[in-house]
């Protein structure tokens, strides 16, 4: 099963599925595509990952607002206290993907947050990427499916809701990603 993430989405899930007792278990894989100037967190959190798509609206002004409101720092932390929470015990690796011709600022701030909660970071280069588990270690790849006849087959936030067992909206943008319809 894939799930697609659409923009400023936080998305956790466990690697493993199961639509009953009984039924067998079906390997998840989180996905995200259109990375021009945004950026994506995947994290792995042993048998669990989440896959974050963080908006190119995501800047200096916006990382926390000289208004005092909330920015993508606070959701940010929000999301990532809510995640871990789930998997307190879990001690998580990342990777962050970003597109060619995205603005340094945002891949290193996300970095350097990442790296403030001592997570092994990795980073790659691609307008897409997704992420899966595998023997309770993050895997990633910038192909949105292990098939490429798969790459349409895909569910999103809007219809995954027994899968998911974490959510985050990032900002007033978040939206789940666009049904299949060809890429």
């Amino acid at each position: 099963m894939l799930i697609r993430v659409g923009l400023d989405q936080w998305i956790m899930v466990n690697g493993e599925h199961r639509d009953g007792p009984g039924q067998p278990a079906q390997l998840v894989g989180l996905n995200t595509a259109g990375l021009s100037g945004c950026v994506a967190i995947g994290m792995g959190w042993g048998h669990m990952m989440s896959l974050a798509h963080v908006y190119s609206d995501c800047t200096a002004a916006t990382w926390t607002p000289a208004d005092g409101s909330a920015g993508y720092l606070q959701a940010l932390d929000q999301a990532f206290a809510g995640s871990h929470a789930l998997v307190p015990q879990a001690k998580p690796q990342a990777v962050l993907y970003w597109s060619e011709g995205t603005p340094r600022w945002l891949p290193r701030q996300l970095y350097n947050w990442l790296d403030a909660r001592d997570i092994e970071v990795y980073e790659e280069e691609a307008p897409t990427c997704r992420i899966w588990i595998d023997d309770g270690r993050l895997k990633w790849s910038k192909d949105l499916a292990a098939l490429p006849a798969d790459v349409n087959n895909y569910t999103t936030s809007d219809n995954a809701a027994t899968t998911i067992q974490f959510y985050k909206a990032l900002s007033a943008n978040a939206a789940a990603a666009a049904p299949p319809q060809g890429e």
